[in-house]
């Protein structure tokens, strides 16, 4: 697969990733058993004592081809999760890979179940002494560790009370099958110039190979808005360009009426397959302009922080 994808993309996914780091604290690689073979993740824990509760977790899920080391510096979650009081956990996906629920040419991007095992990840947190609070449990990833998310919503919504995909909408096959088993708070950060995710749905597409179809960043939102019985019209407004070199704005739409949890998009006009406020890994001819005008990781961490059950 490494070799069909050619230099290009193997450059793309695996600069995913490049960004410095800090936050003095514990930061642990482990390992433990899994079928077919053995998983690893990278786990990060404050300085501090865990209240009564126990701490929250957010499960950071690096981009396809990325690595979890790579994702601890291109989220820059370590330095929040610091100051904020909640620890990280960065899982390695099998191959450098999620099976995210796209399916092309037969198959998905690996076979693993990784809903599994991102499960046995969190019991394995809790297992080895770091007090996790159930209720605040949370998904945030990128581009597959994005689609990753969103299967997480709908297969482990019993586990993660939120997710934060980022430059990435529901995989059709796995909306056409989606049933969360509780409600989910959903906050999406997608890009209308993003060559890779199309924001209007159809094909994920790295160079010249088609990668799954997917939904619409609309449709998603709409799926989601229904599921948590939020009333339309959303409010929509555009947030301060506080960048204006950038070549892109922020569109904040929100529903905030909402029976079960809340819904959010925000959408980056401009914006491409990037996380904004971070590194432009890659030329913008190849994956889109990064926003500047907002910290995606902080922003991210602001709507968990608000969203636990």
């Amino acid at each position: 697969m490494r070799r069909a994808l050619g230099p290009a993309v193997l450059a793309l996914v695996a600069a995913i990733g490049a960004g410095a780091h800090g936050a003095a604290a514990e930061v642990q690689t482990r390992t433990f058993e899994t079928k077919p073979a053995p998983r690893t993740y990278i786990l990060f824990t404050p300085n501090r004592r865990a209240p009564a509760e126990g701490l929250p977790l957010l499960v950071a899920l690096h981009g396809g081809g990325g690595t979890a080391q790579q994702m601890t510096g291109f989220s820059r979650f370590n330095a929040i999760a610091a100051r904020e009081g909640f620890a990280v956990a960065y899982p390695q996906g099998s191959g450098r890979r999620w099976n995210d629920g796209r399916v092309f040419r037969g198959h998905g991007e690996t076979e693993a179940d990784d809903v599994a095992f991102i499960r046995a990840v969190v019991d394995d947190i809790a297992a080895k002494g770091t007090p996790l609070d159930r209720k605040r449990i949370f998904a945030a990833g990128i581009s597959n560790g994005g689609f990753m998310s969103f299967r997480l919503a709908c297969e482990a919504a019993d586990l993660f009370a939120a997710v934060a995909p980022v430059t990435a909408t529901m995989a059709a096959d796995l909306g056409s099958r989606c049933n969360p088993g509780a409600p989910v708070a959903l906050l999406v950060i997608n890009g209308i110039a993003d060559p890779i995710v199309p924001y209007e749905g159809g094909q994920v597409r790295a160079l010249f190979s088609l990668r799954g179809e997917i939904w619409s960043t609309d449709r998603t939102i709409a799926f989601w808005a229904e599921r948590n019985r939020c009333a339309a019209p959303p409010d929509v407004r555009a947030l301060a360009d506080r960048d204006s070199t950038d070549g892109s704005r922020v569109i904040d739409v929100a529903y905030t009426r909402c029976a079960g949890p809340r819904v959010g998009l925000l959408r980056i006009e401009g914006g491409g397959h990037t996380w904004p406020g971070g590194a432009q890994y890659l030329p913008v001819a190849w994956i889109g302009a990064t926003n500047r005008d907002i910290d995606a990781s902080e922003v991210i961490w602001r709507f968990f922080n608000s969203a636990g059950r």
